[in-house]
């Protein structure tokens, strides 16, 4: 099963990102800007052509809610992606309340809200930092879609859902690293995002280890905002604080970020494991 998810992302990669190039540029580009970026071309925001893989393989699983959240998900991460292309700022609070929409269906198949609203309350939360936070470590060539691919492919306790999302993040991996020819963008980071946060719910009555394979995600997640908040900075805007910068502030090489991140969380994993 997860091959014919591999086969799904391949394909639609390789067609639309062949289609955008010499056909009509219907993906929006990232464009090389001084400060944070360090590229020097525009590079394709490509994530939304994995939203056929990913999505049929959480609805292969009967995840028919978290389908239609990676659909929401990837469909105002598209919407953000070419607002970007065009230097306009999105509209923070419409994109909040669809990512928020999104986290409270993925918590929603878990916990119903007017039966246990306080546990429901506690998993959207978790379920929208989830989805942020992926999109928050998409700073680094390959680094979001390698936690990705690790995290679901070997964190999932082998169900066949979390082998598709994690055989569609492998599939993107050659086009994102190490030199990067196509980036996630907001859509794609957001898929995973949504992909991640539902095997990680899904999964909580396993126990506390059932967060080690997102635990990179989170931790990032939670000094980041927490430094932008103590500096008085909008927890959204983004900065080179997260830990991917850190480690290339101590001499780490960029092409080696992204399979120095994929090994700790495979070393959490297995930890989690015994």
């Amino acid at each position: 099963m997860p091959l014919l998810f591999l086969a799904i992302a391949l394909t639609s990669v390789s067609i639309g990102s062949w289609c955008n190039r010499n056909v009509r540029g219907f993906l929006p580009d990232d464009l090389p800007r001084p400060g944070r970026k360090q590229h020097r071309r525009p590079i394709p925001l490509a994530g939304v052509l994995l939203a056929p893989a990913v999505i049929a393989a959480l609805a292969s699983g009967g995840h028919w809610l978290a389908a239609t959240a990676a659909l929401l998900a990837a469909a105002i991460g598209f919407v953000d992606d070419w607002h970007k292309e065009r230097q306009r700022d999105f509209d923070w609070r419409l994109k909040g309340a669809v990512l928020a929409l999104a986290a409270a269906l993925i918590a929603g198949a878990v916990f119903l809200p007017w039966r246990t609203p306080g546990s429901f309350a506690l998993t959207w939360v978790l379920c929208f930092v989830l989805i942020n936070a992926t999109n928050f470590l998409d700073n680094t060539d390959g680094v979001a879609t390698a936690l990705a691919a690790v995290a679901l492919l070997l964190g999932g306790g082998g169900e066949a859902p979390w082998l598709g999302c994690g055989a569609a993040a492998a599939a993107f991996l050659p086009w994102n690293w190490p030199r990067p020819r196509l980036f996630l963008g907001d859509s794609g980071a957001f898929l995973f995002g949504v992909a991640l946060a539902t095997m990680t719910t899904t999964r909580l009555a396993d126990g506390w280890q059932t967060l080690l394979p997102v635990a990179l995600l989170l931790g990032d997640f939670a000094q980041v905002i927490t430094a932008r908040l103590i500096l008085g900075v909008a927890p959204w805007v983004g900065d080179r604080r997260h830990l991917t910068h850190i480690v290339q502030n101590l001499g780490l090489s960029r092409s080696l970020v992204a399979p120095l991140f994929a090994l700790v969380a495979a070393a959490l994993i297995a930890a989690g494991a015994r």
